[in-house]
């Protein structure tokens, strides 16, 4: 006989008789539900220092990467003051030379040409010397002094120029003392 036919056969059996077996057949008594356990002391101060921790974290991170508004200090002033104080020089001085006669047109707006070169690389803090008229004009805030420039070729490059001299040197001075 079989395992599985004596078991039912034993089953059979106690049915018949009406008899309780023993063993893993029958179920377990109901007891009453047993409350849960409460959390230890520990598993709070844990979950506390946690989210004191998160709070931390978001305050330190939203603090430190907010953008802030520029400082404001009185004694700042203008960055390329003495950019333009020694650029002025350089103008008078080639406007005083044209003046009295030690420089003509052509090296007059050669001059000025050079001087605002010059002021351009200060300004823009790259050599500005070697860059074309064109290649000057497509960096941010050249507009004015690509079109001094522009003016500037024609008498330095011509054999005969109908240029003026005054007005050469007040725009000259204009785009230094405004840019």
């Amino acid at each position: 006989m079989f395992a599985t036919e004596q078991h039912l056969t034993t089953v059979s059996r106690a049915v018949e008789h009406r008899t309780v077996l023993e063993g893993p057949l029958l179920a377990a008594p109901i007891n009453e539900p047993v409350p849960p356990a409460a959390y230890s002391t520990w598993v709070w101060i844990v979950g506390l220092v946690l989210l004191a921790l998160i709070a931390a974290w978001y305050w330190f991170v939203f603090y430190h990467t907010r953008k802030r508004p520029a400082r404001e200090e009185s004694g700042r002033g203008d960055a390329y003051a003495s950019l333009r104080t020694s650029s002025m020089a350089e103008v008078d001085a080639a406007e005083a030379r044209y003046r009295e006669g030690e420089a003509d047109l052509r090296t007059l707006h050669l001059d000025l040409n050079h001087i605002l070169r010059e002021f351009a690389s200060g300004r823009l803090q790259m050599d500005a010397s070697s860059l074309t008229v064109g290649e000057l004009a497509t960096l941010e805030g050249t507009d004015r002094l690509t079109d001094l420039l522009a003016d500037y070729q024609e008498p330095a490059f011509a054999a005969d120029s109908d240029a003026q001299a005054l007005a050469a040197t007040q725009h000259a001075r204009a785009v230094i003392s405004q840019w």
